[in-house]
């Protein structure tokens, strides 16, 4: 089967150049053209391509804007092909903060062969690994009639929100809301939804108590939406075996589209999971259960195609005085590794900057690996770079940060996997999680492109896996009482 592409530029000649390169392969088809943002989200509505190649600069509406509404409307995988010069280097990392997953720069001379067979790769590799993800094709695996489900939160805004965002949804039906506990009981024997999505805190009959109320139903699945992590860990003293129980964390930001997908996904599992109940409940109290025993000292992230959204969400999820250095490989193209440094540090409440060798890490600092060389930290937090050759065909490697980490602090290290192709930073995660340390893995299910995350996973099985939306949460239950991580 073709890769069907959608190509987006305000250059005919552009458009002509790479229509053209892309014919003369053998499995890829251009299904449709745009010359400008307004168009592509038209054309992506109407022909529903496998990916689109997205220029930055164009009028009427710019690519920027056009990858945030595709994303939210269509979510679709973008691959950015501007021109390496003047701020278009600066909007190209921004576009891969709204949603777009790689970057390939246009050549100054002109799609040659050799360049148009280099993009046509790029975009084959990315359809198909972005292909495995929910998150671009939430349709998947759809059960055959609407899940039906019920609202139960004291927030009308909470409710009016979390309607709105199902109503994208074909396959999920919002039947009833309710105000209370007692309320949302009533409509739940009244109405037999398929899915109650509960808040905790709530007047007349809070969320534990309709919680209780609510599992006398067997064939229901209750969603905690909630901000309170210790009141869900409470329902744990039910003890009711295999309880058809998940926890959703309202996201701190809001209800942007990925959590919204991230919400839409559990809603859909608690539905499909018939049987599979003890599964639910197991997911629920590994998420609440102290995570890990041992206290982490530094936190090393990385990822490549997909993460630098994740990536800039999490951070701005950290607070102030998050106690641990968080040292970073992302995966960029040449040059770019400054830009992207910059754009990180944009929003973060940490300091964030590139890679120096020799400098000694401090608490609460984020270290991004610079462009075209390895990142290791040694003993006391000393960063060291090489420029020896690639692992794993990238320099900067995931490996060789976490392996380093692994040997210099042992059980005391936490990794972080997110999305992205190939098998980069699996090894070294396998590392960290045989040293006795913690690894931590975005959700393979719902990561933009789940190959790193899935190889990861392999190495590691005994991950921490948590979707996009919950890995702030996540660190900060991790980094425990901030131990010195100079004595670690």
């Amino acid at each position: 089967m073709k890769t069907r592409v959608l190509v987006v530029d305000d250059s005919p000649l552009i458009r002509a150049v790479l229509r053209e390169a892309f014919e003369r392969t053998h499995d890829i088809e251009v299904v449709g053209e745009a010359g400008d943002g307004r168009q592509a989200i038209e054309r992506v509505r109407e022909l529903r391509p496998d990916i689109v190649t997205m220029d930055v600069l164009m009028p009427v509406m710019d690519g920027l804007a056009a990858t945030e509404e595709i994303m939210r409307v269509q979510p679709t995988p973008i691959v950015i092909v501007a021109r390496d010069g003047g701020n278009s280097r600066a909007l190209a990392v921004e576009a891969l903060g709204k949603g777009a997953l790689a970057v390939f720069p246009k050549p100054a001379t002109g799609f040659d062969d050799a360049i148009a067979c280099e993009l046509a790769v790029t975009v084959r590799r990315l359809a198909g690994e972005a292909g495995q993800s929910h998150r671009f094709f939430p349709q998947a695996a759809l059960p055959q009639a609407a899940t039906r489900v019920l609202l139960v939160d004291d927030s009308s805004l909470i409710r009016q929100v979390m309607r709105q965002a199902l109503a994208q949804f074909p396959d999920i039906e919002v039947v009833a809301e309710a105000s209370d506990g007692a309320a949302g009981v009533k409509l739940a024997a009244e109405l037999r939804p398929d899915v109650v999505c509960l808040d905790i805190l709530m007047p007349i009959m809070g969320g534990h108590e309709t919680a209780q109320q609510l599992l006398r139903h067997s064939s229901l699945g209750i969603l905690l939406v909630t901000r309170d992590r210790e009141a869900a860990r409470s329902l744990l003293a039910m003890q009711i075996p295999g309880a058809p129980i998940e926890v959703f964390l309202k996201p701190i930001g809001g209800f942007d589209e990925i959590s919204v997908a991230e919400l839409v996904t559990a809603i859909r599992r608690l539905a499909q999971a018939g049987g599979s109940r003890v599964a639910a409940f197991e997911t629920l109290q590994r998420c609440l259960d102290p995570v890990h025993p041992v206290q982490v000292a530094i936190a090393g992230i990385v990822g490549s195609t997909g993460a630098p959204r994740v990536l800039r969400d999490l951070v701005r999820g950290l607070p102030a005085d998050f106690p641990l250095p968080i040292v970073v490989v992302q995966h960029t193209e040449r040059g770019y590794a400054e830009t992207f440094a910059n754009w990180l540090g944009t929003d973060s409440p940490l300091p964030v900057q590139l890679g120096r060798d020799g400098h000694v890490l401090g608490p609460g600092e984020i270290v991004v690996a610079p462009g075209d060389m390895h990142m290791e930290i040694h003993t006391g937090g000393l960063v060291s770079l090489r420029a020896t050759s690639p692992v794993n065909g990238f320099r900067p490697s995931a490996t060789v940060l976490l392996n380093s980490l692994s040997v210099a602090f042992g059980q005391h290290a936490l990794g972080v996997v997110l999305s992205g192709m190939g098998s980069d930073g699996a090894e070294g995660l396998g590392a960290i999680y045989s040293a006795g340390g913690c690894a931590v893995i975005e959700d393979p299910g719902t990561a933009a492109v789940p190959g790193m995350p899935r190889r990861a996973l392999a190495r590691a099985t005994g991950a921490h896996v948590a979707s996009a939306a919950r890995l702030a949460w996540l660190l900060i239950e991790l980094a425990g009482s901030g131990r010195s991580w100079k004595h670690a």
